[in-house]
């Protein structure tokens, strides 16, 4: 009985540790659509640095990717995106009917380098 016990306690001590570790862990998700531009990307925690300096340079602004936030990031004084993130999660959404399509592709290019940071 009390090695049952103890090859219980060790298997969710186990599967506990293996699903807190997010090594090797990325999740890249775009939607394009003639309305919306949309880009999701969950990734391990390790990269944040990489992708916080990235932004920073390509955005001339820092932002804190490891809290939580929910902003707007204007782009050159009309487009704008909304920026949301957590620790291990980046979203960025680009409303396509009200801005201007430099504005599109600078969105675009930013999330290309978004991808190459954090695939590093």
């Amino acid at each position: 009985m009390k090695t049952l016990f103890y090859s219980i306690i060790t298997m969710i001590v186990l599967v506990g540790s293996a699903c807190k570790s997010s090594k090797g862990n990325l999740s890249l998700r775009t939607t394009d659509t003639t309305n919306e531009f949309k880009f999701v990307a969950e990734y391990d925690t390790e990269k944040t640095p990489e992708l916080k300096n990235y932004l920073d340079s390509a955005l001339n602004n820092s932002y804190p990717l490891d809290k939580d936030i929910d902003l707007y990031v204007n782009l050159n004084g009309k487009d704008k995106f909304n920026l949301k993130t957590k620790e291990g999660f980046l979203e960025i959404d680009f409303d396509k009917r009200n801005s201007s399509p430099a504005g599109y592709i600078k969105v675009k290019k930013l999330t290309e380098g978004i991808q190459k940071a954090i695939q590093k």
